[in-house]
């Protein structure tokens, strides 16, 4: 997907980059910037929070992120027991229902957003690991340590029984050492593949890891099976175990840098590649603050340089970001999440199975010939107001079942009242000796409108826009927001609506419709 070329990075001064931003006239705290803001950090808003997120400011919006609702903990552990309950019935399905219900509803979408971002780094699949309560336990470990300390994040992740199991760390014995782990707490989740360690430092490494072990589905440390002798990684040497490993690795000067070049790729630009010397500002200041990651995420996300084109629409969404983006926007969420799942799917991310090790590839690896048809495929159905809650075996859910039984006998019932009539009216011209006309052919009944709740047409209504022109800047700033179209592409969406002077249902269908075009255009692929 093409984009705006950007002047290189290392022309720019880090330490100006890295500064809070200052709105002022000419380039005010808006729409705009409150959705790219929105975008970033969670996975989208609704024309409400935008607005409000306009009206408080910048720096209480991002006081607010950063904080989470004040009842979000409340709310979170009423996620947490629905969760649980979940997780023992053992299906992977179930189990993405629930991640997706806790992102569309969780008071903390910060918070949420970053669960997302560890889910990759620390990538583990249920294919492999095949027990929903330990995928589960981890994703609460994700969650707890997501704006956290990264040090205390690393150590739980190293013990965490998904995480031992994925990796082989049952087999990892005294005298005969499975290096899968030391491999990945270097190469994937501290120091990054070009940091300087050796095969050595992994052997090493993968020798003091001896003995964690999974046992009854629990993290168990075998005295017996670890190799109690001297090592020597990364440049130190003594009786070290998996926990001294952690804190060598953390002590690296690479650690901090892999660390926020991630964090930069997730959060600001994922096409350009910052040199070391403009994170450099960063990742000292991560490093003096103990790995705090809450400071991190809000430095950039208040930056001069995230509020500018080098960051603005410089990321390409992925499914989750698609996915719960849309349905935030034009929903009030109170939906199905068995509505959502095989959309995600479909479109390349099957939450709780990263692909492998080192998660998903992500930016243009997300778009191809399948991914495009399943996003315009979602689009129209979430823009018509059309989401279906299905289970893996295409079922209907009771509620809607219900409707579809009681939409079939009404249907049925008039189907048989207008032949009854049709009989009787032939049978009299029959009588009469007169010709009877053919039968009509039955047109095809116009779709029932969507529940409001479901509806960006009632949107509309609500906001009381009739204009064309208007109608159209309401869906670019609930969609895309202000800027993000050209000329062109505004005017064929007014003739759109215009063409025909449509009224009442005419119209809404119309919207929908627009709506759905403006979901398949390719500034609504970028975040």
């Amino acid at each position: 997907m093409a984009v705006a070329a950007l002047p290189p990075l290392e022309k720019l001064d880090p330490a100006e980059a890295w500064k809070p931003w200052r709105p002022d006239a000419k380039d005010p705290w808006d729409l705009r910037w409150a959705g790219h803001l929105y975008r970033r950090a969670t996975f989208g808003a609704g024309l409400r929070e935008l607005r409000q997120a306009v009206t408080n400011g910048l720096p209480a919006t991002l006081d607010r992120l950063c904080a989470g609702d004040p009842k979000a903990d409340e709310r979170l552990q009423f996620l947490v027991r629905t969760g649980e309950l979940i997780a023992r019935k053992g299906e992977a399905t179930s189990l993405r229902g629930w991640w997706l219900y806790t992102m569309l509803h969780s008071l903390y979408p910060l918070r949420e957003k970053l669960t997302l971002f560890w889910h990759d780094h620390f990538a583990t699949s249920i294919t492999k690991v095949g027990k929903a309560p330990l995928m589960f336990k981890q994703n609460l470990t994700l969650r707890e340590h997501a704006l956290g300390k990264f040090g205390d994040f690393l150590q739980a992740m190293s013990k965490d029984p998904a995480m031992l199991l994925w990796l082989d760390s049952n087999s990892n014995v005294k005298g005969k050492p499975n290096e899968n782990y030391a491999r990945e707490v270097m190469e994937l989740f501290s120091l990054g593949v070009h940091s300087g360690y050796t095969e050595k430092d992994i052997r090493e490494a993968a020798r003091a890891f001896t003995g964690w072990q999974v046992d009854e589905d629990k993290y168990a440390f075998k005295a017996s099976l670890h190799d109690d002798g001297t090592k020597t990684v990364l440049g130190k040497t003594g009786a070290w175990n998996g926990e001294d490993i952690v804190k060598i690795c953390l002590e690296q000067p690479a650690c901090a840098r892999f660390l926020v070049r991630k964090l930069y790729r997730f959060l600001v630009n994922e096409s350009q590649v910052p040199p070391d010397s403009f994170l450099e500002p960063l990742a000292e200041s991560f490093r003096t603050s103990g790995y705090d990651i809450k400071a991190l995420v809000r430095t950039m996300l208040s930056s001069r340089h995230f509020f500018s084109a080098h960051a603005y629409r410089q990321k390409i969404k992925s499914p989750s970001e698609y996915v719960v983006g849309a349905v935030w926007a034009l929903t009030d969420r109170n939906i199905p999440q068995g509505a959502l799942i095989n959309q995600l799917e479909a479109m390349g991310q099957a939450l709780f199975a990263p692909p492998n090790v080192k998660g998903w590839p992500g930016g243009t690896a997300w778009l191809n010939t399948s991914t495009i048809l399943a996003r315009h495929n979602f689009a129209h159905a979430v823009a018509a107001g059309n989401l279906r809650d299905t289970n893996r075996y295409g079922r209907l859910s009771p509620r809607e079942e219900a409707i579809e039984r009681a939409r079939a006998q009404a249907e049925e019932e008039q189907r048989r009242l207008e032949e009854a009539q049709r009989a009787a009216e032939e049978a009299r011209l029959k009588a009469e000796g007169k010709p009877i006309p053919p039968r009509p052919v039955p047109k095809t009944p116009p779709l029932p409108p969507p529940p409001a709740n479901m509806d960006v047409a009632a949107l509309v209504r609500y906001e009381k826009v009739t204009m064309p022109e208007k109608i159209v800047v309401l869906l670019l700033n609930l969609l895309l927001q202000p800027h993000s179209v050209a000329p062109a592409v505004l005017a064929k969406l007014i003739a759109f609506i215009k063409d025909g002077s449509p009224k009442g249902d005419a119209l809404d269908r119309r919207i929908r419709e627009a709506a759905h075009m403006i979901m398949t255009m390719p500034e609504y692929q970028l975040c």
